[in-house]
């Protein structure tokens, strides 16, 4: 039986890759998509080390090109997809006014973009696969818990909810799958790289990052389950609900508490 075929984009390394080896422990041929090639190599030397196949594909989730290409060679090798995860993001955050117009840019572009790019490409050739595909979009915790300082990544991850729900819908009577993660803070690398506009974001991110007991490995684990029972929402960690539920039920008493709560971080 040939193996089942995924594209993973931000791959090289964080949630990428822990989904592409969690992904491996089952046998799946995947499609390392990064622009860090030699985090790349090291992902597709770790996948085949746990039982997958890998191929490196250099790409740029900002181009629409760029994703063209890589459906058309993906095409001619493979046959069929079963999985597109649209992972690659960036991270940064600065008050609305002062965080830069072309960080704004920079931001949707890979945030949104990017995986409006990758549901556009690969979305016909998903529903071609008759015994049914699957689509996990990496959103945040941040796209409904709306932290201050933090407006151009909050905008961009609540897009990709919003596209996800769409397409959860659209993409029922073709048999295939969409989930979204959204995944309050958890151990990655995701401050490499990102902008800031001041210490004080900054070191609040960090403090966050310091304190989160959940791992990368343990956000893969549970998107893969939701993909199986084709869920649409990954949560986590389990309190997270709680935030949730309060925005939706409370949302002013909930935005004062987070405020209270970013600017209380950012003061330690």
């Amino acid at each position: 039986m040939p193996p089942k075929n995924a594209i993973i984009t931000g791959s090289a390394s964080g949630l990428g890759r822990a989904i592409a080896l969690r992904l491996a422990r089952d046998g799946w041929r995947i499609a390392v998509c990064d622009l860090n090639s030699e985090r790349s190599a090291e992902t597709a030397r770790l996948i085949e080390q746990a039982g997958g196949v890998a191929q490196v594909e250099s790409l740029d989730v900002t181009s629409a090109d760029a994703w063209q290409a890589l459906a058309e060679r993906l095409r001619g090798d493979w046959g069929q997809l079963d999985l597109l995860v649209n992972n690659a993001g960036v991270a940064g955050a600065g008050n609305v006014g002062e965080f830069p117009l072309d960080a704004w840019r920079w931001m949707v572009g890979v945030n949104m973009w990017g995986v409006v790019h990758g549901c556009h490409t690969m979305v016909n050739w998903l529903k071609a696969n008759h015994p049914g595909a699957n689509i996990i979009n990496t959103a945040s915790a941040a796209s409904f818990g709306t932290p201050p300082t933090m407006a151009a990544y909050n905008v961009t991850k609540a897009a990709v909810v919003a596209l996800s729900e769409t397409l959860y819908a659209e993409l029922l009577p073709h048999g295939v799958g969409v989930t979204v993660l959204c995944p309050s803070f958890f151990q990655t690398n995701l401050l490499d790289g990102a902008r800031f506009t001041d210490q004080r974001s900054l070191k609040a991110a960090q403090v966050h990052l310091r304190k989160a007991t959940l791992t990368a490995d343990a956000v893969a684990d549970a998107a893969v389950d939701a993909m199986q029972r084709k869920r649409l929402y990954v949560v986590v960690p389990g309190e997270t609900w709680r935030y949730w539920l309060l925005k939706r039920f409370a949302p002013m008493y909930y935005l004062r508490k987070v405020s209270v709560l970013i600017n209380r971080a950012a003061g330690e």
